[in-house]
């Protein structure tokens, strides 16, 4: 009768229930149930491990950015810097050049007003001698 069966496919366990699988077949899929469970599992471990992964590296370069965006910052302010400091010495340089012309041109004047005040003292000295 158990040869009958097996035709059709129907087996016996060990507690004599009729079975549509064979004991070895239905082990056999049982661990194979069991490897899927632990191949999900790991591959979930995996997915949290990523995730974890990812978010790590996306605030690192948050941070990087931040970091190159505060360095361009002070790139332009050094920049800023450094054209203000040109600016200043090219207005103390033509503030220098000018005070150097005025020196200049009362020096002429100072020239000019002495050769005048000697020609004066030299009339002066000449209409007191007349007298």
């Amino acid at each position: 009768m158990a040869e009958e069966l097996q035709k059709v496919h129907l087996f016996y366990d060990d507690i004599n229930k009729i079975k549509v699988l064979e004991e070895n077949v239905l082990k056999d899929t049982e661990d194979l149930r069991d490897t899927c469970k632990e191949y999900e599992n790991k591959v979930q471990n995996f997915e949290k491990i990523i995730s974890s992964l990812l978010d790590l590296i996306k605030d690192l370069g948050d941070n990087v950015e931040n970091k190159k965006m505060a360095a361009i910052g002070a790139m332009n302010l050094l920049k800023s810097i450094a054209k203000d400091k040109e600016s200043e010495q090219l207005k103390l340089q033509a503030e220098i050049n000018d005070k150097t012309s005025l020196l200049e041109q009362i020096d002429s004047e100072y020239d000019t007003l002495q050769i005048l005040e000697a020609t004066q003292m030299e009339t002066i000295e000449y209409l007191t001698q007349l007298r």
